[in-house]
């Protein structure tokens, strides 16, 4: 998931800088007001009031300080927050690409970047369940850009379907998806990116017969997840790094499920 961009900046301000800005806020209404205060308290007869530029700068200010602690220090920590989509692992569910050529060759008209909020207080309540779209702070083995590269990895945030719980075995074989034995009925999107009439979802093509051979995990022979392990993968199976490349995923990584687009307008919705 990326972080840039002003939008991106704002969703992702720290507490620290947060507290700051409420600070400077705060000394900036306080010098605002302080003629006006000490006018007042030299005049006992009657209070003395700001000029109205003044005194609409200083409420503005204070909405400011208010909505900012508000939403950056008790609705972002605990209950939602805003991400973006940086990539194509989860078309045609959420798109992330640019236009022009994208790195799996596939020639874009547009550049499209859905924006979503995830709800990080539902699993508080409940667990995470089969085909929950699910936001994560991955392990470092996860950043395989960085290790191709030979950086330092990253606990990278990404975004990806789930598709196996604690308990359940899986295996990737002959272009399907098998939990506990049995095939996933994952329908192929049509041209516009739908799901078919009653879909939950739908990958954004048929999988590959045959999968790369740093594709490890789960793939070839069963792979039995352990307690408070996961399995996730990207609805553009071919195009995703997921489960089947760097393991299972913990549960106390899952930062929260992702539950509407809210940019680009022409594609806000639920997610599913």
């Amino acid at each position: 998931m990326g972080e840039t961009g002003a939008t991106e900046f704002l969703a992702n301000l720290s507490a620290g800088m947060v507290v700051t800005i409420a600070f400077v806020l705060t000394i900036a209404r306080v010098i605002l007001v302080r003629p006006a205060l000490s006018l007042a308290s030299a005049d006992r007869n009657g209070a003395v009031e700001l000029s109205p530029f003044a005194r609409g700068l200083a409420e503005l200010l204070e909405s400011f300080i208010i909505a900012g602690v508000l939403v950056f220090l008790i609705i972002r920590p605990f209950f939602v927050q805003a991400f973006y989509i940086p990539s194509e692992s989860m078309e045609p569910t959420l798109l992330g690409h640019n236009a022009g050529p994208s790195p799996s060759g596939e020639v874009h008209a547009e550049t499209v970047h859905d924006h979503i909020f995830v709800n990080k207080l539902i699993y508080r309540f409940r667990e995470p369940q089969h085909g929950d779209i699910i936001v994560f702070r991955a392990p470092r083995n996860a950043d395989m850009e960085a290790i191709n590269r030979g950086r330092e990895p990253q606990e990278n945030v990404l975004i990806k379907r789930l598709i196996g719980l604690p308990g359940d075995t899986i295996e990737i074989k002959g272009g399907k998806v098998y939990r506990n034995g049995t095939a996933l009925n994952e329908p192929v999107a049509d041209k516009d990116g739908n799901p078919p009439p009653g879909a939950r979802y739908a990958i954004k093509e048929p999988m590959r017969m045959q999968e790369p051979e740093s594709a490890r995990f789960g793939v070839g022979e069963p792979l039995k997840l352990g307690p408070n392990e996961l399995y996730v993968m990207g609805d553009n199976r071919n195009d995703s790094n997921d489960s089947r490349y760097w393991g299972t995923l913990k549960r106390d990584r899952v930062i929260g499920k992702a539950m509407c687009i809210f940019l680009p307008l022409n594609r806000i919705r639920i997610l599913r």
